[in-house]
């Protein structure tokens, strides 16, 4: 660790329970964050889980259910990381 956490540049949804978050620290994180499933906020359904938007400070996302997770959770359960394609 010892570093800063790296900003949300852009999120999406590939598939229920799964995000793919790009940051900027030039990585893609792709993770799956049904381990959460059981939070009562968390989206229940498709439908819900592709409403979600990076929070203003770029640090979380959030849900219109009102389900949030931090930069650093999405980094520490990414199964998958590859070089972003977006820039900061």
């Amino acid at each position: 660790m010892g570093g800063t956490t790296p900003l949300i540049l852009g999120v999406s949804t590939p598939a229920y329970g799964r995000v793919s978050m790009d940051a900027s620290d030039g990585r893609c994180y792709h993770a799956d964050l049904s381990t959460f499933a059981r939070v009562h906020c968390y989206p229940k359904t498709e439908e819900e889980w592709v409403r979600v938007t990076p929070d203003a400070a770029g640090l979380a996302l959030v849900w219109s259910s009102r389900f949030e997770v931090h930069a650093d959770q999405v980094i520490a359960l990414a199964d998958r990381v590859e070089p972003s394609r977006r820039t900061a």
